[in-house]
């Protein structure tokens, strides 16, 4: 029921994730009133349904509450509802596009923390210059991390970029303002020199520009730097495509250039899209969680889909219970 463009876009998105995955079986969760006269209007046929339950959840998160309201004004709302499915076992994991807070205290507190994780990192998968994705987080579940939790984040990410996205020994590096080991705050140096003792391939410091240059898989830092790199990034990313049109539609001569070029410069929108990659993932909880965009439409919530069902595929939770168990020393 989240999302700019919820509940169609949710359910368009479900329905074509399931023609897309025969295995896969969905709980729909959120006003079963609402929901339940839409069904038909968006291609949900009677063999689609066999594989569909709808689940009843009166309330809904608005953008404008409190993250908070799920533990005791809004219970019984769509995430509320749809966390504790997972916790319960009846879900392997939790899809939502709707209000971020919400979907991180849900899956924190109602499914709930790993052993030995400290605190779930927001992960968000960008595309890199060698057409390879760069694994970012903490990307703004955490403000003001310690050195110990942006070590956690890096053999999350490590384990995730491994296990989901199939790329093999990882390349791992903290977030700094230098490459050299020496530079950073006294958080990224001693996150360094933990991750130095452990068997992932750590690489050093990373730069800004190695999110983009793709020299590393797997990049952590604080939630509040990784939620700035982000939404600065995606907004750059809207500003290149919107000038490049308007730059195209200019005069008769740069209209032709650009009809030469449309096939070229889909492709490069679709590099830079995070539709692609559907939604973030939530490392470290007991369950799968990703989160998607306020702004997704079908499509994003369709690959969010896809993302979660990798994950559960791969057991990603347990995977990263065995590696922060193994690698990092626990209180």
């Amino acid at each position: 029921m989240g999302g700019d463009f919820a509940p169609h876009a949710t359910l368009q998105g479900a329905r074509e994730a399931l023609e897309a995955w025969p295995g896969l079986h969905l709980l729909l969760v959120g006003n079963e009133g609402v929901i339940r006269p839409l069904l038909a209007q968006h291609g949900f046929t009677p063999e689609l349904m066999t594989r569909t339950e709808l689940v009843h959840a009166f309330h809904t998160v608005a953008m404008d509450d409190k993250a908070t309201c799920i533990l005791k004004e809004k219970k019984d709302s769509s995430i509320r509802v749809a966390a504790q499915l997972v916790r319960e076992g009846r879900a392997q994991g939790v899809v939502s596009m709707g209000h971020t807070g919400a979907a991180m205290v849900a899956s924190s507190l109602v499914i709930g923390k790993l052993e030995g994780v400290d605190r779930p990192a927001l992960a968000s998968v960008l595309p890199n210059m060698m057409g390879k994705p760069t694994v970012l987080l903490d990307v703004g579940a955490n403000v003001g991390s310690r050195a110990e939790h942006i070590a956690q984040f890096a053999v999350m990410g490590s384990v995730y970029a491994e296990e989901v996205l199939g790329v093999e020994r990882p390349r791992v590096g903290i977030l700094s303002v230098g490459e050299e080991d020496g530079k950073g705050t006294d958080v990224t140096k001693d996150a360094s020199a933990m991750l130095r003792n452990i068997e992932i391939r750590f690489e050093g410091n990373a730069e800004g520009r190695d999110i983009w240059n793709g020299d590393f898989d797997v990049i952590a830092c604080d939630g509040f730097v990784g939620n700035v790199v982000l939404k600065s990034s995606e907004a750059l990313a809207e500003g290149i495509i919107g000038g490049l049109r308007e730059s195209f539609m200019a005069t008769p001569l740069t209209k032709f250039a650009g009809l030469l070029a449309k096939p070229a410069l889909k492709r490069f929108k679709q590099k830079l899209d995070y539709a692609e990659y559907g939604g973030a993932p939530l490392l470290g909880v007991k369950g799968i969680s990703i989160i998607g965009h306020g702004r997704s439409d079908a499509k994003a919530v369709r690959n969010a889909i896809r993302a979660a069902l990798r994950a559960a595929e791969h057991r990603l939770h347990e995977r990263i219970q065995e590696r922060v168990a193994l690698l990092l020393p626990q209180d």
